[in-house]
């Protein structure tokens, strides 16, 4: 996807799914594309698979954020990790 600016953007979104290596049961991970545009189940950018199913308000809250996910958007975007 191009902006205004025309530098190239990727496309994400954050969720909380089911993850059995977090203590609370899930975490919040990256997925590619949109959520709309998502199906049953997605790779996150950690490179696993999970099923997607829709959180609770506090399922955001409480869900730790994926540091694999969040680490592979910032080495795309160029940032330091």
């Amino acid at each position: 996807m191009i902006d205004t600016s025309g530098t190239a953007t990727q496309r994400y979104f954050w969720l909380p799914v089911p993850d059995e290596s977090s203590a609370y049961g899930l975490a919040r991970h990256a997925f590619p594309g949109t959520r709309l545009a998502a199906g049953l189940a997605d790779a996150g950018y950690c490179g696993e698979t999970f099923a997607l199913a829709i959180p609770s308000e506090v399922d955001w809250i409480h869900a730790p954020t994926c540091q694999a996910c969040n680490s592979k958007l910032k080495e795309m975007k160029g940032w330091p990790t």
